[in-house]
């Protein structure tokens, strides 16, 4: 995550500051991303579940993304970039739902949230620092070093990964035809259409933030600092994140996610003031320990072991991969053609609604009535 500290904030600036690509086409290849993890994460997800090596397919993904990263560093045209997007996303979107999955395995659902607080922490650390270590290194622009540090930082997880205890527990295999009666399950099926709804509003927003940042006077610093603002309240929130699923429930940490990024995005839509913008981050980590552990969690009480992986693979295909397609393009387009405001406007209006539908639209998390079979 400490690459993805590097990646996620700062390649919007590097595509529109570095490369000089129009939002539009900075919309464009950031969709690549989730387009080549529509693909590649359900398969990664299937593989490590019928093959029973989770771990050595957390190794192949981070050694592939460190050398798509690499290759992609040394990229400038559009189409060349776009090609390097898709091959190094073909690895990079499926590291995060393997490692949960190899999380999980281990640690199981009440102290993930503990271990999940580490990866946010080096998430930060690169934020934090990524700004100025690029300008100690390379152009004034401090943007050149994205993709070489991201390659090194993924290199370093990969020999990591070579450290990890086994698993605890004779780790299960799925058989042929259980990742299709998964996706037939009731409550799998409505928390995947929820999570592509929820981020098909509020990934294009997030994604192009830089963006919007400089549209009001802000820097890749000034993203940099706010980084650091939405990174702070995340951390303790995540790490007792299983506090919270006990009082409240999976579901709940879904509402409370939703309820705050609307009123985190309808505040950035309607001000220009960088301090207001900057203070209304702080809500980041809220949103994050609601939606993007919420999920990953109703799912674990929803999928038998031997789905495991495939079951995270579909969480992420459908937020980070489907919906951040549709959000990307459609974010882009409308800071274009409508106002860099649009985006926002439109996010925290669709997350309000969202946080009202949660308990409508959710049943209690429960496995299948026979999970060596899925029923």
């Amino acid at each position: 995550m400490a690459g993805m500290g590097v990646f996620f904030p700062f390649c919007s600036l590097y595509l529109s500051q570095e490369l000089s690509f129009s939002a539009s086409q900075v919309g464009s290849l950031l969709a690549a991303v989730p387009l080549a993890g529509l693909v590649a994460q359900p398969l990664w997800g299937l593989f490590a579940d019928r093959s029973g090596s989770r771990k050595g397919v957390l190794l192949m993904l981070s050694l592939g993304a460190a050398v798509a990263a690499l290759v992609l560093s040394r990229q400038t045209a559009y189409g060349t970039v776009w090609v390097g997007l898709v091959s190094f996303a073909l690895f990079h979107t499926a590291v995060l739902p393997t490692a949960t999955s190899v999380t999980l395995e281990r640690v199981g659902v009440a102290a993930y949230g503990f271990f999940r607080m580490w990866g946010t922490l080096g998430f930060l650390v690169l934020v934090v620092s990524f700004p100025l270590l690029s300008r100690l290194f390379g152009d004034p622009s401090g943007m050149d070093l994205l993709f070489p540090m991201v390659a090194v930082l993924s290199l370093a997880a990969a020999l990591w990964v070579l450290f990890l205890p086994a698993s605890p527990f004779p780790e299960a295999k799925a058989r042929k035809g259980d990742a299709a009666r998964l996706w037939r399950h009731p409550p799998v099926a409505r928390l995947l259409a929820m999570v592509f709804l929820i981020h098909c509003f509020i990934q294009g927003p997030i994604y192009l933030f830089p963006l919007y940042v400089a549209s009001r006077g802000g820097d890749a610093s000034t993203v940099s600092r706010m980084w650091i603002l939405m990174l702070v309240l995340e951390i303790p929130l995540i790490a007792f994140s299983g506090r919270t699923l006990k009082r409240l429930g999976a579901r709940g940490l879904l509402t409370l996610g939703l309820a705050t990024e609307a009123l985190r995005w309808t505040t950035c839509a309607f001000t220009t003031d960088l301090r207001i913008i900057a203070a209304v981050q702080l809500l980041h980590g809220v949103g994050v320990a609601g939606i993007l552990v919420g999920a990953p969690l109703y799912l674990e009480r929803c999928t038998p072991e031997a789905t495991r992986s495939t079951g995270q693979a579909w969480v992420s295909m459908a937020g980070a991969g489907a919906g951040a397609i549709v959000s990307n393009l459609m974010a882009g387009a409308l800071m274009d053609r409508v106002s860099v405001e649009a985006p926002y406007v439109l996010a925290g209006a669709v997350a309000l609604a969202m946080a009202f539908s949660v308990h409508r639209l959710l049943p209690e998390p429960r496995k299948p009535e026979s999970e060596s079979g899925l029923g």
